[in-house]
């Protein structure tokens, strides 16, 4: 029998599987802006590996403040075995982006900042932001209109109407794709929260209400292990129900007076 091939030797560019301690991801934040952002003020140290809960794979976020730059931007690379991903930002270009996430109703950039671990060797205008970013988190989004309110019930509607109607599997499950960051987003704003994305979506839930958060869990794991739409079905009426409950007959929506061809 052929000798089995000896394994290929790691490649410089695996990243590290232990994950890094908050001491020593701020450490490591600190050697990234010395070598890659020598005129940088200082920097925020954020995500898993400096809040906690990093797995094997997890990256260093790090938002790098500059006096000025000519445009913010984004860019990640291994640093020491450790992936890393940058967000390089002046005070103006960083401002814009929490003006964004306000906008948005998702905090991205206003959390890392108002969480992260101040490093570099100007911290003074990373102070300052922070305290903003925390203080405009603690104010919450801006309250939803009546027509964002009647948009999502239309459109949650809509889509519960989909799952009620018998429909090939595929298209099942893309109609539930859609309603599981929907119903959460609309939860989440209606009720003065934030919102999410991805990963950050069941945690803004359970954040925001443990037993609501497990709901979703119980009905989309009914869709999805057993094809049963009902409880998914329930869950959204029950949703709706303080607003108004489901709409359709009555709703009306004006589109934007520019969106209109030359």
């Amino acid at each position: 029998m052929p000798a089995r091939p000896a394994p290929p030797s790691p490649s410089p560019q695996t990243p590290s599987k232990t994950p890094l301690t908050a001491d020593d991801a701020a450490a490591l934040a600190e050697r990234v802006l010395a070598a890659r952002y020598p005129q940088a003020d200082a920097g925020f140290a954020a995500g898993s590996l400096v809040r906690g809960g990093a797995t094997a794979s997890s990256d260093l976020d790090l938002v790098v403040l500059s006096p000025a730059l000519p445009h913010a931007h984004r860019e990640s690379f291994l640093f020491e075995a450790t992936p890393v991903d940058a967000f390089a930002h002046d005070p103006q270009t960083l401002r814009a982006f929490f003006g964004k996430d306000i906008a948005a109703g998702r905090p991205a950039m206003l959390t890392m900042v108002a969480e992260g671990r101040i490093v570099g060797p100007r911290p003074a205008p990373a102070q300052a932001l922070q305290a903003e970013a925390q203080a405009t988190l603690a104010k919450g989004p801006p309250a939803l209109d009546a027509a964002a309110l009647s948009l999502w019930r239309y459109l949650i509607t809509s889509r519960l109407e989909d799952l009620e109607d018998p429909r090939p599997w595929p298209e099942t499950a893309a109609t539930a794709v859609w309603l599981y960051p929907a119903l959460a987003e609309f939860v989440l704003r209606a009720n003065g929260r934030w919102a999410a994305t991805a990963k950050w979506v069941p945690r803004a839930l359970a954040a925001f209400d443990p037993a609501l958060a497990g709901a979703f869990d119980s009905a989309f794991a009914a869709l999805f292990e057993r094809r049963d739409t009902a409880p998914l079905v329930r869950l959204g009426e029950r949703l709706l129900a303080p607003f108004g409950g489901r709409l359709f007959d009555g709703f009306h929506a004006d589109a934007p007076p520019q969106d209109r061809a030359p």
